[in-house]
């Protein structure tokens, strides 16, 4: 190869290599740095809807829907505040948004009855991105902005964090106490539905298992006659310990219809309350 012709192709190569180096700096640069320029957005955080949660009180509050309306710029929360039997607690409920936590703002009481509520959050921005909904228990008729700090912390019960990006958009023009009282009554049914189909679900599944030991114990039983008497003695044993656990799946069987009659009962009073609070 002439002399001339090598010198172009190591430039073209060196040439090539600079090339791809300058690459590999241009994106790194640009992925290393782009989080100066790009703002990560924040994780969701929210309560789930419909989860019981129990306090460390013996109380359990369980969040049945959030919905936010853009025009009256106000939040409306429903919730179930379970009271342990026996407890006295005063329920006070503030509410925070994430970029204050320490200032707390006050929150209306749209319903209470029977342990469910109706929380009204006025004044709230549309760009307020994430808040919390804090409620206390307290055993004293102090205020509650009269408390010490540390008196606050140990009425704090919990919170329930509602994210902007995944809340329901709703029209609050009605605070009428049926209204509300058919949501809790719906929410109830629904859940009730849900465990009346786990409930049949499990009796299912619980006769199945006791065919199947029927089954099994016939065939044991059947090949009794063709077997010595060592095998005899060790086959019976077996379907002594199939016929006791035929017994044990049967009781757990009677309590899980009496569950489905219960629930199936539950369920019918509630489809009726719910046609009487329509009319």
């Amino acid at each position: 190869m002439r002399p001339k012709m090598r010198r172009r192709l190591t430039q073209n190569v060196s040439r090539l290599y600079l090339g791809l180096g300058v690459f590999f700096v241009i994106g790194f640069l640009f992925f290393g740095t782009s989080s100066f320029f790009f703002a990560e957005e924040a994780p969701v955080n929210e309560t789930p809807i419909n989860e019981a949660v129990r306090l460390s009180n013996g109380e359990t509050v369980t969040l049945h829907a959030w919905s936010y309306d853009t025009e009256k710029r106000t939040m409306r929360v429903r919730l179930t505040l379970d009271e342990a039997p026996g407890n006295t607690n005063n329920h006070v409920f503030r509410y925070v948004y994430k970029a204050r936590p320490d200032s707390e703002k006050e929150v209306d009481l749209l319903y209470d009855r029977n342990d469910q509520y109706v929380l009204e959050l006025a004044d709230v921005p549309n760009d307020f991105e994430q808040l919390a909904v804090r409620i206390y228990g307290l055993n004293t008729s102090q205020p509650l902005d009269e408390l010490t700090p540390e008196e606050r912390e140990d009425g704090l019960l919990t919170s329930l964090y509602a994210d902007r990006r995944t809340i329901e958009q709703a029209n609050h023009t009605s605070s009428d106490e049926t209204i509300f009282t058919r949501l809790f009554v719906e929410d109830e049914l629904t859940e009730t539905e849900r465990q009346l189909e786990t409930a049949q679900q499990s009796v299912e599944a619980q006769r199945q298992q006791i065919k199947r030991l029927d089954r099994n114990k016939e065939e044991l039983e059947d090949e009794l006659p063709y077997l010595s008497l060592d095998e005899q003695v060790e086959q019976e044993n077996e379907i002594f310990d199939i016929g006791r656990k035929r017994d044990e799946l049967t009781l757990e069987l009677e309590k899980l219809e009496q569950s489905v009659v219960a629930l199936e009962e539950k369920h019918d009073k509630l489809r009726v309350r719910l046609r009487e609070l329509s009319i």
